[in-house]
């Protein structure tokens, strides 16, 4: 397989090419073909490279790249979701496969979806996780870097976590989310080292290079969980903690609530710290209201976006060797049984 820089496909780093799960097509002019079971990627008439379709679980295409019918008729046959985005990483939209025709699994998410005790300690369990997994993440960093005393928001953070099962209905247990994240995001800005100004966590249009860098990862993981929940068969646009509004996955925003500190802002912490991406690698978006990362920076934040979610780590908890894919996949199936077979569901906790 030819290097990132060449054509700008990314496999997951140090994968051999038989164990390929996500292709990121980055560079402009491509033209995509079948041939067998194999991607032609053409560039300007000759061909740069070919894919095996073999073990591909994903491919995402960024900005103006074509694509042949007779490739996603192929790929939809084989399970593959494409994923298409602007060139600076927006997500436009997605072809997936047939979903799955589990009815009794939708019947069982309207259902509990109407059961107001259901929802709320659904919605209890995963803003515990989340605020668990924040106040983790401070207390490792506030290990490596002692000359920042982040007492204070940690300390904070442990009532606010006290404080979820009080809360008695969603707009009580939402608004103690919402304070939570601004402590949080305040005291994880004193984390970030360099030239990389953050001030305050805003979704879109991203005002800075760490909100890009943030809103970008979450979008990642917001659609292979998206992918996953469709496979299994539930219905993506129906909530529990995040209810529902239309045009919103809102389940996939449910369970990706408790993954955005440990996957996330761990990972774009790193990348800011060791000044893997850079300030000069961002430009103003085309509506001129925020900033989108460079080529370069892009292909380096998916590069090791994909180290991130491949590389086994062993649970503290459980003592279990897995990966954060693996993890994506157990909470869609730990909340396919919480519906069908009436048990807690477990939300993902961070132990450092």
């Amino acid at each position: 397989m030819l290097t990132a820089q060449s054509i700008g496909s990314l496999p997951a780093p140090d994968e051999p090419e038989s164990l390929m799960h996500t292709i990121y097509l980055i560079d402009q002019g491509l033209q995509l073909s079948k041939k067998s079971n194999r991607i032609v990627v053409k560039k300007e008439g000759k061909v740069s490279e070919e894919i095996p379709i073999l073990e591909l679980q994903r491919l995402l295409i960024f900005g103006n790249n074509q694509i042949s019918t007779e490739l996603m008729r192929y790929l939809s046959s084989q399970g593959v979701e494409v994923a298409f985005l602007s060139s600076r990483g927006r997500f436009k939209f997605r072809l997936v496969p047939e979903t799955s025709k589990n009815i009794y699994l939708r019947l069982a998410q309207h259902d509990r979806q109407r059961n107001t005790a259901f929802v709320l300690r659904f919605s209890q369990a995963i803003v515990a996780a989340k605020i668990h997994n924040q106040r983790t993440l401070l207390q490792r960093y506030q290990r490596n870097q002692p000359q920042i005393d982040l007492s204070d928001a940690i300390t904070a953070l442990l009532r606010s976590a006290q404080e979820v099962e009080s809360k008695s209905d969603l707009e009580e247990l939402r608004g103690l989310e919402g304070s939570s994240a601004r402590l949080y995001f305040a005291a994880y800005a004193r984390l970030l080292r360099g030239d990389f100004t953050f001030t305050r966590r805003q979704y879109y249009p991203a005002p800075d290079p760490v909100n890009a860098l943030l809103s970008f990862g979450y979008m990642l993981v917001h659609n292979e969980l998206l992918g996953l929940l469709e496979a299994v068969g539930f219905d993506v646009f129906l909530g529990f903690f995040h209810g529902t509004r239309y045009g919103r996955a809102s389940l996939a925003t449910d369970l990706l609530e408790d993954l955005r500190a440990p996957v996330v802002d761990r990972l774009v912490l790193y990348l800011v710290n060791k000044g893997t991406i850079k300030p000069d690698q961002f430009q103003p978006d085309k509506e001129g209201r925020g900033v989108t990362m460079d080529n370069l920076a892009l292909k380096t934040y998916l590069a090791n976006y994909e180290k991130f979610m491949e590389t086994p780590f062993q649970d503290q908890k459980t003592q279990k060797r897995q990966n954060f894919r693996a993890i994506l996949r157990e909470k869609v199936l730990a909340l396919e049984r919480t519906l069908l077979h009436d048990v807690p569901y477990p939300p993902f906790r961070y132990f450092s």
